[in-house]
């Protein structure tokens, strides 16, 4: 049997951020080779993942990942057991690494396990955890693609936005940024008012004519209040017909879809939010 030093014991360390006696564990059962070491590690660490699959993981961070060309974009949501393991540098370099998985793959909307086990970043999750020592979880994968991407990820992680817009703005003023950071703020519940489930316009104008009618409104107004709640119901919830947040830059009573236009952009043609736990 090999001879285990300290100073293979340290490398081992240095290696895996680990305990020393985990490290000589591993070294004494591998008989003194690194890379057996490393593999007995990540088989150990593997069990314990599984021990811990039922505890709560109620912190964690969206990750993003843009190609070079702005076309091709993931948004993922990584979730851990608390705030200090969501913004260790180990765990947020793990998140990028599942978002340009899923950017570079084919599936716009790939089965979370599937990608976490894919052996490449199976190797690297299971190492991560092995330092980190807590239970994670893929939870949503997301894969979008256009002519032109913007993206957005709150400063603490926990929020984020993927758009895909018809054309590349031509403008001098980031419009693609704010866009996104417009939209987390005011969550729109559809891009435009076709993709607003009919039922729910419906819901609108039944409520309208309703109340209308119960206040005792004449018959041939009634129909104008209820286009009229429905109109105000679109112009808070469909992206297109809100007024932008960043009044400074673009004034108190601009239009989103005013703003794309004066930007040569006429389409949203896709929107992904994701919030750790949401």
């Amino acid at each position: 049997m090999a001879t285990i030093t300290a100073q293979m014991v340290k490398d081992l360390r240095e290696k895996t951020d680990l305990p020393m006696m985990e490290c000589k564990q591993a070294l004494t059962e591998s008989n003194g080779d690194v890379e057996s070491a490393m593999d007995w590690l990540r088989k150990k660490h593997k069990g314990k993942l599984a021990d811990r699959s039922g505890r709560t993981t109620g912190e964690g961070r969206i990750a993003i990942y843009l190609d070079s060309a702005r076309k091709v974009g993931a948004i993922i949501e990584l979730q851990c057991e608390t705030a200090p393991v969501a913004k260790n540098e180990m765990f947020v370099n793990l998140a990028a690494a599942f978002a340009k998985k899923v950017a570079l793959a084919n599936e716009a909307s790939p089965d979370p396990q599937k990608v976490r086990t894919d052996p490449e970043l199976d190797t690297m999750f299971t190492d991560v955890f092995g330092r980190l020592r807590e239970s994670m979880n893929l939870a949503k994968c997301r894969r979008v693609s256009g002519n032109h991407l913007a993206s957005y990820v709150h400063h603490d992680g926990k929020s984020g936005i993927l758009i895909a817009l018809d054309a590349a703005p031509k403008s001098d003023k980031n419009i693609g940024a704010d866009l996104c950071m417009h939209s987390l703020f005011s969550m729109p519940v559809a891009i435009d008012r076709e993709s607003v489930p009919a039922v729910d316009i419906e819901k609108v104008r039944t409520q309208a004519r309703e109340m209308a009618i119960a206040e005792g409104k004449k018959e041939q107004i009634v129909d104008k209040i209820a286009d009229g709640k429905v109109n105000a119901f679109c112009a808070e919830r469909v992206l297109m017909e809100q007024f932008h947040v960043k009044t400074d830059d673009y004034g108190k009573n601009a239009k989103i879809a005013d703003v794309l236009k004066a930007a040569g952009v006429n389409k949203v043609t896709s929107m992904v939010i994701m919030k750790v736990g949401g």
